[in-house]
């Protein structure tokens, strides 16, 4: 697949010679799950890699409908095509209707912070497949890449304002860091001295200071 390299949380689809490329091999149950998804077209997650990982490798993910989850190692050629995260107004029309004021709130404040609002879980698999995927009690998994530290801040403040004024949904989700991290959203509004990052290769405490850093300095 030619091309810059996938990243955490976007979306592959298989060619149809895809097992030619294993890396890892799969039970017989695994591969026979993997296959029908794979022919009706269905896309896979793109998930950290582990850290004997070569480069021209991917670690693909499979959330089945009974909340199964199934992992596939394979070389980068296996993947024919590849769409980023789904953002918020592209996948409000599949969520259920008692959920729309807050993700009306939650694009409204991507706006005003000028942030491309993204999502992932069972929101993105239920948009990406046609495949429900949603529960009552299912949370929204949001995506944002701010650019400033400022902006961090910011947009703490407003999902929290958001998730006090409608608790029919819990919004929960991921800040994407400068160098390529990810921080629990909530964990970080939490302001804790240690925080737990999810990088490409694996996760590891940093300081809140640390984070601060990875941010262009503000006048």
């Amino acid at each position: 697949m030619p091309g810059e390299r996938p990243a955490r949380h976007d979306w592959a689809y298989l060619g149809a010679d895809w097992a030619e490329h294993l890396r890892s091999p799969l039970n017989p149950e695994v591969l026979r799950l993997t296959t029908e998804w794979q022919q009706h077209g269905r896309p896979f997650t793109v998930v950290r890699r582990d850290m004997p990982d070569l480069h021209d490798e991917l670690r693909l993910g499979l959330t089945l409908p009974d909340r199964r989850h199934l992992a596939l190692h394979v070389a980068r050629p296996a993947v024919v095509r590849v769409l980023p995260p789904p953002t918020v107004a592209e996948a409000r029309a599949t969520a259920p209707a008692t959920w729309q004021p807050a993700l009306e709130d939650v694009i409204a404040l991507g706006t005003v912070l000028d942030l491309t609002v993204g999502v992932f879980g069972s929101l993105a698999w239920q948009l990406r497949t046609g495949v429900t995927f949603l529960r009552p009690l299912s949370d929204v998994d949001l995506l944002f890449a701010p650019a400033r530290w400022s902006d961090v801040e910011r947009l703490l403040f407003g999902l929290e304002a958001v998730s006090r004024r409608h608790s029919v949904v819990r919004l929960d989700g991921e800040v994407l860091l400068p160098d390529g991290g990810a921080v629990s959203w909530r964990e970080l509004a939490l302001e804790p001295e240690i925080i737990w990052v999810t990088g490409p290769r694996g996760a590891s405490p940093r300081t809140l200071k640390d984070l601060r850093a990875l941010f262009p300095a503000e006048s």
